[in-house]
């Protein structure tokens, strides 16, 4: 009888170990897979806009008014602040009135030079032609006088003309080619006093015609420095949908000289992303797409969701911590998430088999 009471007290006890190493199994399983849902890797990051507008003016003009302060929500089209641009405008109409000056001397030069080519062509010259008819009425006073003088020789060699008058009649003859010779000598220095003319008009064209294009690309790059998105007339506009200004540099009185300076800047909120910053022993367990929980530190209540879109290839030493920069995305931003926001995020992440198995051991104490 004791032997069957002490079997069975045995059964009894063996059951229950059993059930006890079960039941440690089987809790042992559920904080595994509980680790495994519940692995993250925190971090520190700020909200950031990925599209960021830079006002800048590269022509002189003077801030006028200002209508924005640092941090205001502005809207498409909305007023930022007022220049003066007189001074440039009335430099860009002084360029504009020295091009059309130009224009109308070029189109007078092409006029004179195509009626002196016309006139050297066309021997129509005042000039040419009064040394035209100079030439011929001289040549034909000196056919006359060359006729006489053949008769005058016959009458010489006939005897009734003395050699004496003979050759002061050959003398006439010969001062009649001179006046020809003249007459054609003056007609040559004037085609060539023409053409030289028309030469340096052609120079001074080429020089002016060459002063058009130059003028005219001054003029439309004036133009193209006021033709922006965010310019009209004298305003200067918001040109993004939903923003916040940022980083304001000047004041109302301000003379802008300096193309390179920055006024202010305009945030897109509709293009806000987390950067954030990841100890260099936890980034082998990061990757893109992987799931993030966004925690704002300014109300700790509201969660986002993410995803990773971007891990650097270069690691970067700040606070004597060397860190990988991660950039999230914001799946869910909504009117209180606003630029340059502290927040915390946890990165989900999946153990290899070989973690979960090391996990496994030391949570059961079984090899």
């Amino acid at each position: 009888m004791k032997k069957v009471l002490i079997i069975g007290l045995i059964g009894i006890l063996l059951l229950f170990i059993s059930g006890c190493v079960k039941e440690a199994e089987k809790t042992n399983d559920e904080n595994v897979t509980q680790v495994e849902a519940k692995q993250v890797i925190e971090a520190f990051g700020t909200v950031k806009s990925t599209e960021v507008k830079n006002i800048t003016i590269d022509f002189l003009a003077e801030v006028t008014k200002l209508n924005v302060v640092e941090g205001q929500t502005v809207k498409q089209g909305d007023v930022l602040l007022s220049i003066d641009s007189q001074s440039y405008l009335t430099e860009i109409r002084n360029k504009e009135l020295s091009l059309k000056t130009l224009q109308i001397e070029l189109a007078s030069l092409n006029r004179d030079y195509e009626a002196k080519k016309n006139y050297l062509t066309n021997n129509s010259d005042p000039e040419i032609m009064k040394y035209i008819n100079d030439r011929k009425h001289a040549e034909d006073l000196l056919n006359r006088a060359q006729e006489d003088l053949t008769t005058r020789e016959a009458l010489y060699n006939a005897g009734a003309l003395s050699l004496s008058v003979l050759n002061d009649f050959k003398e006439t003859v010969n001062e009649k080619k001179k006046t020809v010779q003249d007459a054609v000598l003056s007609e040559e220095t004037t085609r060539k006093k023409i053409q030289d003319e028309l030469d340096e008009l052609k120079t001074l064209i080429d020089q002016k015609s060459l002063q058009v294009p130059s003028l005219e690309l001054d003029i439309q790059a004036m133009l193209e420095k006021m033709n922006k998105s965010y310019i009209n007339g004298n305003d200067i506009l918001t040109d993004v949908p939903n923003g916040v200004v940022s980083e304001i540099d000047c004041v109302q009185g301000d003379i802008i000289s300096d193309p390179e300076k920055k006024l202010l800047s305009v945030l897109n909120k509709d293009s806000l992303v987390v950067e954030a910053n990841v100890a260099e022993e936890f980034i082998k367990d990061v990757k893109l797409g992987a799931e993030v929980t966004i925690i704002p530190q300014a109300d700790k209540s509201r969660t986002y969701k993410g995803k990773v879109l971007f891990i650097a290839d270069k690691a970067v030493l700040k606070n004597n911590e060397t860190i990988i920069p991660v950039r999230i995305s914001i799946e869910n931003p909504d009117s209180f998430l606003l630029p340059e926001f502290n927040v915390d995020v946890k990165i989900n992440f999946e153990s290899d088999k070989a973690d979960l198995a090391y996990n496994l051991t030391v949570t059961t104490g079984k090899l």
